[in-house]
């Protein structure tokens, strides 16, 4: 949350930073910065609809993994700044542009002023609200948005606390995760459709498998289900890493692409617990997936008259 002096708790980092001033460990400072709005059609099916995810890039992140596919947008290089009242009419348009869903990507960093916007605009919502975060979240934060969100997508990205340190800077991910997945578990409890296969509430855990490392994968699918041991979520294992996006850091494990026995071992470990959702297909690692952000900002400039974070 923000509170004394402005300063920011609203993560798990507690970074204290005054955000009005200077950015966070987010990188972004507290209004809202957007790096995308637009329809987006390689999300789930069940959030997608016939013309894709209504998707809302907001840049910054809070844990700065060394592999991010998005990395322009996590690191803050590409994004405008955006009034409660634009993001409104961004909503809204990605609605009427018939969006399955409002998916609000790494929006963690942003609980506070978000809570507020989806309270004005949610009654002029047709579709569901989707909080498409990393997973790395508070409990506090997260009851902020009881009754404003209506299928929670987070990560679930590691279970060992010495690989989340060494990838993401978080040694406490796992805990911390697993308690905000409970929250959100106890906030829309099992996942409910509609009757064209649409999700219309509930929780979806996403889990990306990183090659070098199908054990640690194998281990938090363990752990997932001695915690939740009737599984009161989907379960979307990704076989998408793409080393592209890795090549400058130290890790030599993730210069490569994932093998088809490192997911395939995996896939076989979520089947035999009884996990219910989404796999991949071979061809989805890929950087052809990741949008061009660089004319995603051009874009909102024009449509909106945002002003850059350079002006």
């Amino acid at each position: 949350m923000t509170g004394v002096n402005n300063v920011c708790n609203q993560c798990p980092r507690h970074c204290c930073a005054n955000r009005e001033s200077k950015p966070g460990y987010c990188r972004v400072p507290s209004g809202f910065a957007v790096s995308r709005c637009d329809l987006h059609p390689y999300e789930e099916p069940c959030l997608c609809g016939k013309y894709g995810a209504g998707t809302i890039f907001f840049a910054g992140c809070n844990l700065q993994c060394v592999y991010c596919q998005n990395r322009s947008v996590s690191h803050a290089d590409e994004y405008v700044f955006v009034s409660d009242d634009t993001l409104i009419r961004m909503i809204l348009d990605l609605q009427e542009s018939g969006a399955g869903s409002l998916d609000l990507v790494t929006p963690t960093h942003y609980t506070a002023r978000l809570s507020t916007v989806l309270r004005k605009v949610r009654p002029k919502l047709k579709i569901p609200v989707v909080w498409n975060s990393g997973g790395y979240e508070t409990v506090d934060s997260l009851r902020r948005l009881e009754g404003l969100v209506d299928i929670w997508m987070p990560d679930m990205k590691y279970f060992d606390p010495a690989l989340s340190a060494r990838f993401s800077d978080a040694p406490d991910y796992f805990e911390v995760a697993s308690a905000a997945l409970g929250e959100m578990i106890r906030q829309t409890g099992i996942p409910v459709f509609d009757d064209s296969g649409n999700l219309k509430k509930g929780v979806l855990v996403r889990h990306l498998v990183l090659p070098g490392h199908r054990d640690d994968s194998i281990r938090l699918l363990g752990a997932l289900d001695r915690l939740f041991p009737d599984h009161p979520f989907l379960l979307s294992l990704l076989n998408q890493y793409t080393p592209e996006f890795a090549q400058d850091s130290p890790y030599p494990e993730l210069h490569r692409r994932l093998t088809s026995f490192e997911y395939g071992s995996v896939l076989d470990v979520a089947d035999s617990l009884g996990f219910e959702g989404y796999r991949q297909q071979n061809g989805s690692a890929s950087a052809a997936y990741t949008p061009d952000f660089t004319k995603s900002v051009t874009d909102l400039v024009e449509r909106y008259g945002c002003k850059t974070r350079q002006n």
